[in-house]
């Protein structure tokens, strides 16, 4: 009966107390507030977010703050909160017993220090019966584990079955890392304080500095950590009993010695302000990758309070862009036209996409993108769809190869450029263009039909033997003996001797045809840029690189090559192998190194050859090396 009238007066404290947080009282006290924040949440960047809490020099939860007295300092910038929520989420609690001699200490009426330690956990736990907004645990060395209960009456069977050897227990830091590892976990909700109940005997002076690490990791996580120190009076200003109380102030708790005759705190009054807390998000200026940091300023009656500084990790890197299969060659079509006429080619319009993605997994808006055309813009987006452009063929009238390249810049100031596409745009004749020609010309048509007859005929003739030149030319000597101005003095030839036939003499201009290049070696700079110098053609046959230019078919003039570097071959199926000859620097290709045995080229792959790099292009594609995208696990 005592235990129930003493939760209903705990129970009865707690609800007029938070009656009076809610009222915007406690707003007013300005003397020792104090801010307290957690880790950021960069899972949505640029938008980001966190939990933060204002108490009052009593450390009780300051209510009713407003978004319009709240801002981050983001790397010492002042940036505007986006939204402010107040939440009540509860507490994640870890009650953590650490005994030893000192708590086998009896009064006159035989109970021990720590039946008082167990009167007083049963007496805040049986308040506690009914609600679920906590999340509890129970740890102490010599006792199973009781974690992340949620109903007060379980954890109470479990602190009922707690019963320790006191006199023979050795206190020792072990069960408090156990206790920082389980109050650090995932919380149910988020928002949910995080604390540990630290009741111990008094340890050796050594342990301090393992207080300052321990000190150190649960404000990492974001943990309040409350010591109760069970020992003698003259025990209370001993050396490790001040390292336990900065313990419990560098981390936001409080600190507690108890001999047996002092009146243990009301712990409803302490974990109360860690269920309450503040929600935030703004829109981070973070543009570069690297280590930053950021904290929570609220002001309250013309005074600014600001929290501790909390460091984090944050990978920014621009987009990647890249053409979603688009066409290499494009036929434009003369429809029923004698000439080209630019109102008459089809077609007059391409349409193209591109794939935008983030390799640092942050998405985010898109502010512009822009498609160049041999250098030249030729679209700017600067509202969606960002990854779709038209592109205006009207003015290529003639068969030619152009260079297609495009630039997205995001909201965070960040801008790349995809890989050149180099497309044909070629012009091929209708059939009923060619008619309409041959129409407007049939005059001219008929004369050159009649003369290619004519050839054809004489030329089946001498084949057939029905006509032999030589009497042709027989009688064109005649006419020339009879005119003798016109005889040359010609020596006599021998009987046996006659004139080749003049079918032999006709000899047909040939035309060698170099083998036109199936592949390209496009020089880039280390910025992984495009230089001046020309790309290398491949066309058949391996190509060897090197320094050594009496060995190898490529010369490359620089001290990271070898005299005989690497081999560029082409496989039967038209694919192509790169191959380190066994240099020092390596052969590359996406900066994974190449063996012996080599690795098979795609289109678009960047290689290198010690440190001279290279893109790789085919001239007709099968296929683009989709990009590969891993997304990242969220942070606890």
């Amino acid at each position: 009966m005592h235990n129930r009238s003493l939760g209903f007066r705990l129970a009865l404290v707690s609800w007029l107390l938070i009656c009076i947080v809610a009222s915007g009282g406690l707003v007013r006290a300005q003397e020792g507030v104090q801010v307290w924040t957690v880790a950021p949440d960069t899972s949505g960047f640029p938008t980001i977010t966190t939990y933060f809490e204002v108490r009052d020099a009593q450390g009780m939860f300051v209510a009713g703050v407003d978004q319009g007295v709240v801002s981050v300092l983001e790397n010492g910038r002042r940036i505007p909160v986006s939204a402010l929520e107040q939440l009540r989420a509860g507490v994640q609690l870890v009650v953590a017993i650490n005994p030893g001699p000192t708590f086998a200490i009896r009064n006159s009426q035989g109970l021990s220090r720590f039946d008082f330690v167990m009167q007083a956990l049963r007496a805040w736990s049986e308040a506690r019966q009914g609600s679920m907004i906590d999340d509890l645990s129970l740890l102490a060395n010599d006792h199973p584990d009781a974690s992340h209960v949620t109903d007060a009456e379980n954890w109470i069977v479990a602190l009922e079955a707690y019963q320790p050897d006191t006199r023979n227990a050795v206190p020792d830091l072990t069960v408090m890392a156990r206790a920082i590892d389980v109050a650090a976990d995932v919380t149910a909700r988020p928002g949910m304080g995080k604390a540990i109940l630290f009741i111990t005997a008094p340890m050796d002076a050594e342990a301090g500095v393992g207080l300052q690490s321990l000190a150190a990791r649960a404000n990492q996580a974001g943990i309040n950590v409350f010591v109760w120190l069970v020992a003698s009076t003259e025990r209370f200003s001993s050396e490790p009993a001040n390292q336990l109380k900065s313990l419990a102030q560098e981390t936001g708790g409080s600190y507690f010695a108890y001999s047996g005759v002092e009146t243990t705190p009301d712990l409803e009054l302490s974990f109360e302000p860690l269920r309450n807390t503040y929600y935030l998000e703004y829109n981070s200026s973070i543009n570069t990758s690297g280590l930053h940091e950021m904290a929570v300023q609220v002001q309250l009656d013309g005074a600014e309070f600001v929290s501790g500084p909390i460091q984090f990790e944050l990978e920014v890197l621009p987009p990647n862009i890249a053409f979603v299969s688009p066409r290499l060659k494009i036929e434009r079509v003369n429809a029923g036209e004698a000439e080209a006429n630019p109102d008459t080619l089809v077609p007059s319009l391409e349409n193209l996409e591109i794939l935008i993605e983030f390799p640092d997994g942050l998405e985010r808006p898109i502010e512009r993108s822009t498609l160049y055309i041999d250098g030249e813009v030729a679209e700017v987006n600067t509202a969606p769809p960002f990854d779709q452009f038209t592109w205006d063929l009207r003015e290529y009238t003639s068969t030619g190869e152009h260079v297609l390249r495009v630039e997205v810049e995001d909201s965070l100031g960040l801008s790349s450029t995809s890989m050149d596409t180099i497309v044909l745009v070629s012009l091929k004749r209708d059939p009923r263009s060619v008619i309409v020609t041959l129409s407007r010309n049939r005059s001219l048509l008929a004369g050159i039909t009649v003369v290619l007859a004519g050839a054809v005929l004489m030329l089946v003739l001498v084949r057939g033997g029905k006509l032999k030149p030589g009497v042709l030319l027989e009688f064109r000597r005649r006419n020339r003996r009879g005119d003798p101005v016109t005889q040359p003095v010609r020596p006599k030839q021998e009987e046996n001797q006659r004139p080749s036939a003049w079918i032999d003499r006709l000899h047909l201009t040939q035309r060698r045809l170099a083998p036109q290049a199936i592949a390209f070696l496009t020089p880039i700079s280390e910025a992984g840029d495009e230089n001046s110098r020309p790309p290398i053609s491949i066309a058949t046959g391996p190509v060897t690189f090197g320094r050594n230019p009496a060995e190898v078919t490529q010369v490359i003039d620089d001290a990271s090559v070898e005299e005989i570097h690497a081999r560029l071959s082409q496989n039967k199926n038209g694919s192509f192998r790169l191959a380190d000859l066994g240099s020092v620097a390596g052969t590359w290709i996406n900066y994974t190194p190449v063996s012996k045995e080599g690795a098979i080229l795609e289109h678009g792959d960047l290689l290198h050859i010690g440190r001279v790099g290279f893109r790789f292009t085919l001239r007709s594609p099968d296929r683009v090396r989709k990009p590969v995208i891993i997304p990242l696990e969220p942070e606890s």
